[in-house]
């Protein structure tokens, strides 16, 4: 009889447990490693993040110095060299001890200078050209993105559109420990960002708002243009068209301003018509002179040239710091010309190397030969907004013309020193003196002996007041959008789709522009006679007006009473009935500030207006040739972002 044997099955039973301990002896290995690896790469990636945390701090540094050096002066187009010396951070919290920061000394963006001995190395912002290469030294000025500008980029100048772009870099090298002996290895993170300062004519945009924008029409009306405001944008009409891009810095709403208890009254609001693929949408803020109206203008010092954007087309006040000296119409123009409380006419020019001070000129100087015969003073005339009498002086635009120059199109200024821009002001107004300048018989714009149809353009503190057709080359029917065998009964255009010029034939607009702070429109057939009287007896003809506009607004709501601002459908303001009759208007309208003195609310009908037919289209022409003076928007941006 044959028995099992105890010894094998012993045997059996130890190679099944060496055979399981060596199994879970891997599995414990495979673990130990997985665990390893694992730790590895959480502290790896963790040390990863805070590379990249770190370099986007170092970025935001060089950015805020950088942002706050070109706001410093905005018209100046800084160098690498410019930035050689941009603050350092300081060691963040916990960082290691050391070397920190190494700058880099090159101005070629593409030049590795990492230094694995420092935390932080190859710190420097760099200018480039319009493909984000290097220029042609740290001293070489960026080359400028002309977008929609064409030719050499040697016409670039503080009154073209452009954009100057400047890479930061960050190279960041921290430690991590790596197994189980501790062993440390470099994490290095290389973030670069473009920095890009953008500087844009406000006349690229068909409509352009600091303040709150409320569109309201009652007709169809369609804006033939970008349109943009700092603020709130209010649109509650499907009457409305945007035919381009619209952009707002905080908010959008289909309906009404708070406080406009004008619109009150059914239907509901509705949204206005635009692209399929262009709605309206969020943008920054841009701001005129590239200056933030939060950290520079203060209405509660004793500091009379910082308290608005108004200041643009205020004179300056002697005795005090000038945040925008240089960048006033005032300190722009070649010719000033002051009307004083007796009607006496003074003409001079701000004198630069004497803080841009008034100095009278006489009989010999060729601004006094070619401005006296051109001013008229001690008109009068009812403003039926403003509920008050206005004294107006008056210029003649066709007496700035020489008569016995003819050439082209129109004629000559008598001088070729006249830079186009006139600053003319009644430094009498008060509260209870009102003032206002009147432009009139300005059909033909004059043009520059030598550089050519430069343009005009007319700035004022005072309320401006355009009579007639202006910078059309004619007069009345002999401009073809006033011609009314081209119109319809009620004012429109026959064929819509495509208006007749708004000049006319062989006279090209010139780049005309007029600041003030408020404008007016008067038709052609205004008589000073008839302005107090009822409505019925200031019946408007077709007028065209060829012009960019900077003006000032009413708010609406500004005196609790619920009154609307009247919109941008209102922005040129009106004292005529224009039933029927059209308003051909090629520009830009730009609002920058709250009117100071022309303060009367909008009210529609009564005895103060009815509406023309609004005939509106932006002037493409301002893109490549916008009128004299510099008045730029700027922007800084934080660009493309990315790692090495």
């Amino acid at each position: 009889m044959k028995t099992k044997s105890s010894y094998k099955q012993s045997a059996s039973t130890l190679a099944v447990v060496i055979a399981t301990l060596a199994i879970l002896m891997v599995i414990v290995g495979v673990a130990i490693d997985y665990t390893t690896t694992v730790n590895r790469n959480v502290q790896r990636t963790s040390t990863l993040q805070t590379a990249l945390a770190m370099g986007d701090s170092a970025i935001d540094v060089m950015f805020n110095n950088w942002r706050s050096t070109c706001r410093g002066a905005p018209t100046t187009v800084f160098k690498t060299s410019d930035f050689a010396a941009v603050p350092t951070p300081s060691p963040f919290p916990n960082a290691p001890s050391g070397n920190f920061v190494k700058r880099g000394a090159s101005y070629d963006p593409a030049n590795d200078e990492y230094d694995s001995t420092y935390t932080i190395s190859n710190y420097k912002i760099v200018g480039t050209n319009a493909e984000y290469r290097a220029v042609a030294s740290a001293n070489a000025t960026p080359q400028p993105m002309l977008g929609q500008l064409s030719g050499s980029i040697s016409s670039v100048s503080p009154t073209t559109s452009a954009t100057y772009n400047y890479i930061a870099s960050a190279d960041v090298t921290l430690t991590s420990s790596f197994g189980p002996s501790s062993s440390t290895r470099n994490v290095v993170t290389k973030v670069r960002r473009v920095f890009s300062k953008q500087q844009l004519s406000p006349w690229n945009f068909a409509i352009f708002y600091v303040d709150p924008l409320e569109i309201h029409p009652g007709p169809l009306f369609t804006v033939t243009g970008w349109v943009h405001t700092n603020s709130d944008l209010y649109t509650a009409h499907n009457t409305l068209t945007f035919a381009d891009k619209v952009t707002y810095g905080s908010d959008w709403s289909i309906g009404y301003m708070p406080g406009d208890l004008i619109h009150t009254v059914p239907p509901a609001a509705q949204a206005p018509n635009y692209p399929s693929n262009l709605p309206p949408a969020r943008d920054q803020a841009l701001q005129p002179f590239g200056l933030d109206s939060t950290s520079i203008f203060n209405t509660s010092d004793a500091n009379p040239n910082n308290d608005s954007y108004a200041e643009l087309i205020q004179p300056p006040v002697a005795g005090y710091n000038d945040p925008l000296v240089g960048q006033r119409l005032w300190d722009q123009a070649s010719v000033i010309i002051r009307i004083n409380a007796d009607n006496s006419v003074s003409i001079g020019y701000p004198d630069p190397s004497n803080s841009y001070a008034f100095t009278a000129v006489g009989s010999g100087n060729w601004r006094y030969t070619m401005f006296n015969g051109a001013i008229s003073t001690n008109q009068t005339i009812q403003d039926s907004r403003e509920a008050a009498q206005i004294r107006l002086a008056s210029l003649d635009v066709s007496q700035i013309e020489n008569t016995g120059d003819q050439s082209g199109n129109g004629v000559r200024y008598k001088s070729a020193f006249f830079n186009g821009i006139v600053y003319i002001y009644d430094a009498s107004e008060t509260s209870s003196a009102r003032r206002g300048i009147r432009i009139k018989n300005g059909s033909k714009i004059p043009f520059h002996p030598t550089l050519g149809a430069t343009g005009l353009t007319v700035a004022s503190n005072n309320p401006v007041y355009i009579q007639g057709d202006f910078n059309t080359g004619g007069t009345g029917s002999t401009v073809p959008s006033n011609n009314p065998s081209n119109l319809n009964p009620d004012g429109t255009y026959i064929n819509p789709t495509t208006p007749p010029n708004s000049t006319v034939s062989g006279y090209t607009r010139a780049p005309t522009s007029v600041l003030a702070d408020a404008v007016n429109i008067l038709s052609a057939n205004w008589d000073d006679a008839n302005s107090n009287a009822s409505l019925s007896s200031r019946p408007a003809t077709a007028t065209t007006v060829n012009a960019a506009i900077v003006s000032g607004i009413v708010t609406t709501n500004v005196y609790n009473d619920g009154g609307y601002s009247g919109g941008a459908e209102n922005f040129p303001r009106f004292l005529e009935d224009w039933t029927n009759k059209p308003l051909t208007y090629y520009g830009s309208m730009v609002e920058l500030f709250k009117s100071q003195q022309s303060i009367g609310e909008w009210h529609y009908g009564g005895n103060i207006y009815n509406a023309p037919a609004r005939e509106w289209f932006f002037d493409n022409n301002f893109k490549m040739n916008p009128p004299p003076g510099s008045l730029m928007v700027y922007s800084y941006i934080k660009g493309r972002w990315f790692v090495l």
